[in-house]
């Protein structure tokens, strides 16, 4: 995140924000925990940062760690290219605990939650059993630029089979290009689909039929449980 990035997160002026960096300002309760968000850890590790101007005590600061480790991300399903969902079998996602991380203060915390990546499609940026961090993409108004890592839903036989995919997004004058970021060699092709209606809907066809593709949401972040050793 730059300066500039940051000082509007802070709604302060990039000189303001500046200041907060050097020391010359000092971190009361309520920056001290929007700078938590910024930055995606707890109070206390704000309150511990060298050269931090503490307006706040740290039994202050655990407490408000504390709160927050109460929730998280909503961790709602799985990505998985290729993997078609018939709709109507009612299939249950297991349930996942939630992340334990702040959201992610750009947006709106309700519009935030996890996808579990299952699969090698995106193993370049995230791997298998990596948690996505996502931004609802019509709640956010997000309009997808290039590059941006992208949540897609694949729609077919009138919603009855559904597939939900992370992408590269690239966009070229008449159509656009959903990349896998892989080194699988499975996945390295596009969905290519021509421009929609609108920036996160559209239409294709294969041998089989139509296909609805929405952009739902933005890719924000890539959290990795920590892996136990097996002992054999």
């Amino acid at each position: 995140m730059t300066q500039e990035q940051a000082a509007e997160a802070f709604s302060l002026s990039k000189s303001g924000y500046i200041k907060v960096e050097d020391g010359e300002r000092g971190l009361k309760a309520d920056r001290i925990a929007k700078a938590a968000q910024i930055f995606n850890v707890t109070p206390a590790d704000v309150l511990a940062a060298p050269g931090v101007p503490a307006g706040i005590d740290i039994d202050q600061a655990q407490e408000m760690t504390a709160a927050i480790s109460l929730s998280g991300l909503p961790v709602f399903g799985e990505v998985a290219a290729g993997r078609w969902i018939e709709i109507d079998d009612h299939v249950d996602e297991p349930e996942y605990d939630p992340v334990p991380v702040l959201p992610d203060a750009r947006w709106n915390a309700r519009d935030q939650y996890g996808l579990v990546v299952r699969g090698t499609s995106i193993n370049r940026i995230a791997l298998d059993g990596d948690i996505l961090a996502c931004v609802n993409a019509v709640a956010a108004r997000y309009v997808p630029r290039e590059d941006d890592l992208v949540i897609a839903e694949l729609r077919r036989h009138a919603g009855h089979l559904r597939q939900r995919t992370a992408k590269r997004f690239s966009r070229k004058n008449s159509h656009v290009e959903l990349w896998p970021d892989s080194d699988d060699p499975r996945w390295q092709k596009p969905i290519i689909i021509p421009n929609g209606a609108s920036p996160l809907d559209y239409q294709t066809e294969d041998e089989d039929g139509r296909i609805d593709v929405a952009i739902v949401a933005l890719v924000t972040w890539v959290h990795r449980p920590i892996q136990r050793r097996r002992r054999g």
